[in-house]
């Protein structure tokens, strides 16, 4: 193991580890951390366990947060940088396949990484930058292939949850699901039914930005998972989606596969995330009414008019990036909205929006020009027409 490395990657964290090894504790670096160190891939979190109890590491690092002390884990915060730190610990008696309500604190680093999910997440790196490594998650990165830490039944009974982790992480590694365990996952598929809708959309999200997001989800149909789940349940058209983003993945398989947006709804998204699908539907529906892109431009985001109108093959990027806007808002036009009303001579109303609209789209099609000659003698129009 390179040890220079190693005190790159982890730099100041290897002092926290020191601390605990002066108080006469073992600590270690465990999780993601540890396997992305290994795969040379960059990391932010840096998870470290230890045997020393909550009460015992509030001592060690006067500046804490109880983020979760009843199952052994204080988030210290060290020169500006906070590191969730877990006593090691047994868990037993899950709660509807999520939940464990038993949690025993243990002495032995072995007992610990006995408790999770993936080999490949069940490694641990001491001050030194040894490896402890009981399950052969490292052989396991090397063969590029996700398996569960000893019995897949058990780890899925369990927590359920942990079946949609193992396509989230066969497609953000680009790794395959080892056999056993994608059998045991066709076996238990029914237990995701316990839990939540927006812990299911969590790692769903995350699967669908992976580099192997494709091979990912075809794993996932096959296993029947997504029987279980809304939405996803309608599924069985997909694509690679590396280049979209969440909400433009869901837009995408909610038209390849003909489902409902009141389906979409299911999934208990943000309202913000709601909105912005609805957007890029109203987009598709201005380009399928031949409404002019300028128009559409006008209207909407550059970047949702681009994705739909590259999804779609409505137009090229480059037309996009011709169109000069001679305005970009109400504000820019060389008028005010009372004036409008003014010479209009007529009580506000529902009609003044329409009149904007109009003045709005023959500005950007260049119909008339963005003065207050040009301007007035439109509203003049209106008005002797009335």
């Amino acid at each position: 193991m390179d040890i220079n490395n190693f005190n790159e990657k982890f730099n100041s964290a290897i002092n926290i580890l020191e601390k605990f090894n002066e108080a006469g504790y073992e600590a270690y670096f465990v999780g993601g951390c540890v396997r992305d160190y290994l795969l040379n891939d960059e990391f932010s979190d840096i998870d470290i366990t230890t045997n020393a109890l909550p009460e015992e590491v509030k001592q060690i690092f006067r500046k804490s947060i109880d983020t979760g002390i009843q199952h052994g884990t204080v988030t210290i915060l060290v020169d500006e940088d906070s590191f969730e730190v877990t006593t090691f610990r047994t868990e037993d008696d899950y709660i509807d396949h999520r939940t464990p309500e038993k949690v025993e604190f243990v002495s032995d680093l072995k007992e610990d990484l006995d408790r999770r999910d993936f080999t490949i997440n069940a490694m641990a790196l001491d001050s030194n930058g040894k490896l402890y490594d009981y399950h052969c998650g490292e052989r396991d990165l090397r063969n590029k292939v996700i398996k569960t830490v000893n019995n897949p039944n058990e780890r899925f009974f369990e927590d359920a949850l942990r079946m949609l982790r193992s396509f989230r992480f066969s497609s953000k590694l680009g790794f395959e699901i080892e056999e056993n365990t994608l059998k045991a996952i066709k076996n238990n598929a029914e237990l995701i039914k316990f839990v939540s809708i927006e812990r299911i959309v969590n790692e769903f999200r995350k699967l669908l930005t992976g580099r192997g997001n494709k091979r990912s989800l075809e794993l996932l149909l096959d296993s029947k998972l997504n029987n279980y789940i809304p939405f996803l349940d309608e599924i069985s058209k997909i694509i690679d989606f590396s280049n979209y983003t969440f909400c433009q993945s869901l837009y995408i398989l909610s038209k390849i596969n003909d489902i409902s947006f009141e389906k979409l709804k299911e999934l208990k998204l943000s309202n913000k995330e709601i909105k912005q699908i609805k957007i890029y539907e109203k987009i598709n529906e201005d380009f399928s009414s031949n409404i002019p892109l300028e128009i559409i431009l006008y209207n909407y985001d550059v970047n949702d008019v681009t994705f739909i109108a590259s999804y779609s093959n409505y137009c090229d990027k480059e037309d996009i990036e011709k169109i000069k806007l001679p305005i970009k808002s109400f504000n820019d036009i060389a008028i005010t909205s009372m004036e409008i009303i003014s010479i209009i001579d007529k009580p506000a109303g529902p009609w003044i929006k329409e009149i904007i609209k109009k003045l709005e789209e023959d500005i950007i099609l260049y119909k008339i020009d963005n003065t207050k000659k040009d301007i007035l003698d439109f509203l003049m129009k209106i008005r002797d027409n009335r």
